[in-house]
């Protein structure tokens, strides 16, 4: 059994790596070999890149969003006392945070830019992993729009509503600010647009009563929290709010794996046209093996070993390829794009490892497709009229 299987198999590696110098089958061999790793990389980065960019989007809007609000379904405001919200509360202290929402204009000098305002007690993940408190007084503004106030942390800003339609007693104020720090989340809707202050200085600016908020920002348990808001009011996630975005991502998916997985498919193509080009250059040899009694399935066994080698030397080659870009991007982030455009700074590449070993997997069996393919042509062959001429 060790034989059967070891003559082939030592045929096919002599196939593949012929000492020969200018060997038609060795060169053809790696060729087909650097095609398909070129496939294979081109769609591994494509597969990491997608992953990349989802896995970016959710980490950060989930760590600015918290993992979903609660609000009134006509955008009025709550009453922390509410009744209907007050128990649930009560027995999830820690998963909800209230929250004071409005639109304002941020003056920095002769420089005035709208922006949108969040009162909260504790600052996102995104900002602080330790969840920082913002004092009263301070207020905290993304990257972007310190930018274009031409400011900086410790600077003084003033804030002043656009309209009073928060409160029927709101009376037009301007608030002066000391800015506590600036973010960079490199997320272009969050940077140009968001401010954060205290709770109580957004109460006091937006004109609302003591125990009113806009919502509630809610971490934990969201599901079981979920089934428990009712009308008038409803739980939003996060994923929910930017459905969209999602829905955008899950689209451009299949198109991208089909456009990049055709250079893949060329690779496989040219294994065939390589295979088919080493039967016809060992044609004599092939018709020796057959006179000498050698079974036509051996035969056709040495050339799928081959086309198997082939596959899993591409496929090794193209995914170290793959590894190591996207590790010199994770550690370096070499590869930058704008942010004024796409929701971050750079390329987001991860190592969706399920998705290589499917690419892997599905290439080497369409490989062994390939490879078995042209061998159909050693079944027709006749020992007789092969080596009429050699």
């Amino acid at each position: 059994m060790g034989n059967r299987f070891s003559f082939p198999l030592r045929l096919a590696l002599r196939y593949l790596f012929s000492p020969n110098k200018g060997s038609f089958s060795s060169t053809a061999s790696w060729l087909a070999i650097g095609g398909l790793s070129i496939g294979i990389t081109a769609l591994m980065l494509t597969a990491s890149i997608i992953h990349g960019f989802q896995q970016v989007i959710s980490e950060k809007l989930s760590s600015f969003e918290g993992q979903g609000r609660v609000k009134h379904i006509l955008g009025n405001q709550i009453d922390r006392m509410n009744p209907k919200l007050d128990s649930l509360i009560q027995s999830h202290p820690q998963s909800f945070s209230p929250f004071i929402r409005g639109v304002c204009m941020v003056r920095a000098g002769a420089n005035a830019d709208g922006v949108l305002v969040e009162g909260i007690e504790n600052l996102p993940k995104a900002i602080s992993e330790n969840h920082n408190k913002v004092n009263p007084g301070e207020i905290v503004l993304g990257h972007g729009l310190a930018q274009e106030l031409k400011i900086q942390s410790g600077d003084k800003v003033f804030l002043q509503v656009f309209s009073s339609g928060h409160s029927l007693t709101f009376s037009r104020k301007i608030k002066p600010f000391v800015i506590k720090e600036i973010f960079h989340s490199g997320l272009q809707e969050y940077d140009k647009t968001l401010a954060y202050i205290h709770l109580t200085d957004a109460r006091k600016l937006f004109g609302f009563e003591t125990r009113k908020v806009s919502g509630f920002i809610v971490n934990g348990d969201v599901a079981m929290i979920q089934a428990q808001i009712s009308y008038p009011y409803f739980f939003e996630s996060w994923r929910n709010r930017h459905a969209m975005l999602f829905e955008w991502i899950a689209l451009q998916r299949w198109p991208a794996y089909i456009m990049f997985g055709l250079i893949a498919l060329v690779g496989i193509v040219n294994i065939m046209a390589a295979i088919a080009m080493i039967i016809l250059e060992k044609s004599g040899q092939i018709g020796i093996l057959l006179a000498q009694g050698t079974p036509r399935h051996a035969l056709k066994k040495i050339f799928m070993i081959q086309g198997g080698f082939i596959g899993l030397m591409g496929g090794m080659i193209g995914g170290l390829v793959s590894i190591g870009i996207i590790y010199l991007q994770l550690k370096f982030e070499i590869l930058t794009i704008p942010s004024e455009i796409y929701f971050m700074d750079q390329i987001p590449f991860s190592f969706d490892f399920p998705v290589f070993g499917t690419i892997l997997m599905i290439t080497f069996l369409c490989c062994m497709i390939a490879s078995w393919w042209p061998t159909k042509s050693v079944s027709k062959m006749k020992p007789a009229e092969v080596l009429r001429y050699e």
